[in-house]
Order: C-alpha cells, then sequence, then structure tokens
C-alpha cells in the first residue's frame, strides 16, 4: 500500500499545480484577452465568450502545452484563432444582395475614437488581428507572427496594408 499512495498522490499534485496556473492566467489575462477579442470581433458577449472558450481549450490540452511558461502566447493565439473563424463565419453568414460589412459610413458627428474604431473593423480579418496586436496590445512583430501563426513578413505585409487602408479611411477626420 506504501508504494500505491505516491503514485495516486502525484497526479492530484500536478493537478492542482495546472488548477492553480490556469487560475493565475485568469486572474491576469482575462480582461486584456476579452478587450483583444472584442476589438476584433466587435461584440463584447462574443469576446468573453470566445476568451472562455480559449481557456476550456487551455485547460482540456494542459498537457500539450511544451513551455507552460508561455501559456498565455498559448491563451492569446487561442483567442485570436477563434476570433478570426468568428469573423470569418459572420461574414459569410451576412454575406446578401442587401448588406455590404465593410462599408462603414462615417458622420461629422461621430467621435474620433468611434471613427477610427470603425475603420479598424473594417480591415480585412488578418489586417485587423494584426492592427489590434501591434498597437492595442504593443507585441513587436514576431510575437504577432507566433499569434497568427505566419511569418514575420507576412504580419510587415499585413501591417502595412493596414496603415495604408486606414490612412486612406481616415483622411478626412479631424486630427
Amino acid at each position: 500500500m506504501a508504494i500505491t499512495a505516491p503514485s495516486s498522490a502525484a497526479p492530484a499534485v500536478a493537478t492542482d499545480d495546472r488548477d492553480e496556473r490556469i487560475r493565475g492566467l485568469f486572474d491576469e489575462h482575462y480582461g486584456g484577452l476579452c478587450r483583444l477579442a472584442y476589438l476584433i470581433v466587435g461584440d463584447e458577449a462574443q469576446a468573453e465568450e470566445l476568451v472562455m472558450d480559449a481557456f476550456v481549450r487551455t485547460f482540456a490540452g494542459w498537457r500539450r502545452i511544451r513551455d507552460l511558461d508561455r501559456a498565455d502566447a498559448y491563451l492569446r493565439r487561442a483567442v485570436v484563432n477563434l476570433s478570426r473563424s468568428r469573423v470569418r463565419r459572420r461574414h459569410i453568414e451576412e454575406r446578401s444582395p442587401r448588406s455590404d460589412p465593410m462599408t462603414t459610413s462615417f458622420s461629422t458627428d461621430v467621435d474620433d475614437a468611434r471613427v477610427v474604431l470603425d475603420a479598424v473593423r473594417a480591415l480585412p480579418h488578418r489586417q485587423r488581428a494584426a492592427v489590434v496586436l501591434r498597437y492595442y496590445q504593443d507585441l513587436p512583430e514576431a510575437e504577432i507572427a507566433d499569434a497568427l501563426g505566419c511569418s514575420l513578413g507576412t504580419v510587415k505585409s499585413q501591417l502595412s496594408k493596414a496603415r495604408a487602408s486606414l490612412a486612406d479611411a481616415l483622411q478626412g477626420v479631424d486630427r
């Protein structure tokens, strides 16, 4: 019996450590990940749902995470991927002759922050994700590439295209 006790106690210790790490990740990153998802999908409830889904997937796949000290990067990537999938799915669902979700009308009485947010939302999903990760999350390009699952050159290209599109969209806005 003495031999059985250590082997049965080991999984409980590992589970406790996993639970504590997930709890710590949640406490530290939940708010920021919700803001990240919101800026990509544009809906607060969907953003919270996506972040919770990312945490559930992280919890379920904890053994597959190679570097536990970078679990926050794994979570961020999961949130970005889930958000991109949601935007893609929504775009397909909304595509109809009656509506064009990529068209944004700017009125003169809308405040600058709202105009900028609308312009960012009008970007293609990959450019939007790159802009949010770079300028809102303040991530370096290498981490953006990791989060988006693409090359550094692709990130630079997407950011360049996004900046050009935003410059065109915001041309008439008072600065």
